[in-house]
């Protein structure tokens, strides 16, 4: 699944790519992946030109010069790739955006992908973008800021850093070896946390992320032109390999449960 170094890949990669082009056409094969009829949609978008494009939180946000505004969620992953000329386009997809120019870009979604259309009036109260938080990639993401955030909070930290409303950007998958960074079990009470702990788990937060980006994102990930990021799961530290040893203290790497999801810890180097 897609989190922030990967949309921030993407998101850039389309910034660069499709900035002054034109829609021609939307062709949505999926209808349920977008939140307007198929006719609506090339109606509000025939003959537009791209004026930018960035990410908030894992949503990839791309705006118009009139006014519009197409938002893309990955979901559970998806392929988002650019073809040159109509010759060379991904033979499957759901959904395929065709420029003046004969390039374009298509969506295949694996599950859960969405293809959103809202004007820049909709786009204040759109309720899945519209309370997302500043993700870590932000200048503004500083230390202080990160401790504001948390100043009276008593929720379990985990469940705080998924929550999108709180911080935008960071999914499970990167999430075990954030709090393993920061020795911090994941049900620990952010009530409970020391200001050295909290400095741990920021720094832990931005480092760790920022590999993964610096490396290319996840191996996993196809990014707008088809190629493999370079952060592989030999990278992780505890994420995803219950009963090997820890790298820091060899116990056992267990999987816990941690509310709909599941936590690979060290139950030595974070203790409940």
């Amino acid at each position: 699944m897609a989190e922030l170094p990967e949309i921030a890949k993407l998101a850039g990669q389309m910034k660069e790519t499709l900035y002054g082009k034109t829609i021609q056409t939307v062709t949505l094969l999926q209808e349920k992946c977008a939140n307007i009829p198929a006719e609506e949609f090339q109606k509000r978008t025939g003959y537009a030109r791209i004026t930018g494009t960035r990410n908030k939180g894992k949503w990839i946000i791309t705006s118009l010069d009139n006014g519009e505004n197409i938002l893309l969620s990955l979901g559970m992953g998806a392929d988002i790739l650019f073809f040159e000329n109509e010759e060379n386009e991904p033979e499957k997809y759901q959904i395929k955006v065709l420029f003046t120019d004969g390039g374009g870009y298509t969506a295949r979604f694996w599950w859960f992908g969405k293809f959103l259309l809202a004007s820049d009036i909709e786009l204040e109260s759109e309720p899945n973008t519209g309370g997302i938080a500043m993700d870590p990639f932000d200048e503004g993401f500083t230390l202080d800021y990160f401790t504001s955030i948390l100043k009276g909070k008593k929720t379990q930290i985990k469940a705080f850093l998924m929550n999108q409303k709180n911080v935008g950007g960071i999914g499970n998958m990167y999430m075990h070896d954030i709090l393993f960074k920061a020795r911090l079990h994941p049900q620990k009470k952010i009530s409970d946390m020391s200001g050295d702990e909290i400095k741990l788990l920021y720094g832990s937060i931005t480092e760790l992320l920022n590999f993964s980006r610096d490396l290319g994102s996840f191996s996993y990930e196809n990014d707008f032109f088809g190629e493999k990021g370079g952060f592989t799961t030999d990278h992780f530290l505890v994420g995803y390999k219950e009963n090997q040893p820890c790298p820091v203290c060899g116990e056992m790497i267990v999987s816990i449960k941690t509310g709909s999801t599941s936590t690979f810890i060290c139950p030595a180097c974070q203790k409940a």
